[in-house]
């Protein structure tokens, strides 16, 4: 079996990061493997695998670019043509007449503009939460992987004297790019002040307004910006809760990366976290009463906490990694690929 994957962004993000893991990992699980995308991205991806260069990043109706992917995948002949988020999807969809494979689709955030999808025979999204409402006939879910973190981990004592916190008290982190989608505004706002810290990990637009919003909010002793941290997943392993205050999320990696280092979770109902996390942790957005009732309640007992969530923990060690994501992603092509076969 054949298979074909194609990647149109030439970004530094989780997209482009996902697709180079997932297939350093299906290469030992599929006979042949072709990546195009971006030139950039070459020397990420295993020698075994056939890089064909194509900056994909122009506009997804230029003609020129459509006939340049469509001469590649009819040049390769593969089984399988991989589509990774919606723009490849995009691309894929207008040229299926003319280029061989049974086309796979993967949606990666919710959009407003899923049609794309339609012209794919498979639909895989990264969280069910990202394919509600998607009228498909062929929809799979398969989380995302997430790389064995290797790095120095946090005590709760080093953590608490780095950002001079009282190891006496709770300390929750929260994980992410500042900007507004991320509801860091209706955090801070919903703070319980005295129940315990919260240390934000992450830089981006929201940095100053957010600094203003904690002095205004006289947290300055209970709320820290920390700003981008290369070792945010050892400060995780510090707290005791990570808390996520998303408006929106496709895949969640900070939910993955708590839960599988056995770290409770709190979070808005949002994709990943609202399919797994006990009813009681998850809060509606957009309702800044319902967080500080939940914020106060967790805070008040993070053991309790722990214990609601300890069979959460083995399940995401055996279900949030690479390999696992890798090998479902080779059962999905096995059985379209007899499927078509037959």
């Amino acid at each position: 079996m054949k298979v074909c994957q194609i990647m149109a962004g030439d970004e530094e993000g989780g997209l482009e990061n996902h697709v180079v893991e997932l297939c350093n990992a299906l290469i030992d699980r599929v006979d042949d493997l072709v990546v195009i995308a971006h030139e950039k991205y070459r020397d990420r991806f295993r020698p075994e695998i056939r890089f064909l260069p194509l900056d994909l990043s122009g506009g997804r109706r230029n003609p020129w670019l459509l006939m340049r992917l469509a001469m590649l995948i009819r040049r390769e002949a593969p089984d399988i043509v991989h589509a990774q988020a919606n723009k490849a999807v995009d691309m894929l969809g207008r040229i299926r007449a003319f280029v061989p494979g049974y086309r796979i689709g993967t949606l990666h955030n919710r959009k407003k503009s899923v049609g794309m999808y339609a012209r794919m025979q498979t639909v895989i999204g990264v969280s069910r939460g990202v394919t509600e409402g998607l009228v498909h006939p062929d929809v799979c879910v398969v989380y995302n992987g997430i790389q064995c973190y290797t790095g120095l981990t946090y005590s709760k004592a080093r953590l608490a004297a780095e950002y001079q916190f009282d190891p006496a008290l709770p300390i929750a982190i929260a994980v992410a790019r500042l900007v507004p989608a991320k509801g860091f505004q209706e955090l801070i706002r919903a703070w319980p002040a005295g129940k315990g810290q919260l240390l934000i990990v992450g830089d981006g637009p929201e940095r100053r307004s957010l600094s203003e919003l904690v002095t205004s909010s006289g947290l300055e002793q209970q709320v820290i910006l920390a700003g981008h941290r290369s070792d945010a997943r050892g400060l995780m392993a510090g707290a005791d809760l990570l808390l996520v205050s998303s408006r929106r999320e496709g895949f969640n990696y900070t939910v993955a990366e708590a839960l599988s280092s056995s770290i409770p979770v709190l979070s808005t109902r949002v994709p990943v976290a609202q399919e797994i996390l006990p009813d009681s942790y998850l809060v509606p957005v957009g309702d800044p009463q319902a967080l500080t009732a939940a914020l106060s309640r967790v805070l008040s007992d993070v053991d309790r906490a722990r214990e609601d969530q300890q069979s959460l923990f083995c399940w995401a060690r055996d279900t949030f990694t690479i390999d696992h994501m890798a090998a479902q992603t080779a059962s999905i092509y096995q059985e379209r690929y007899q499927q078509v076969g037959q």
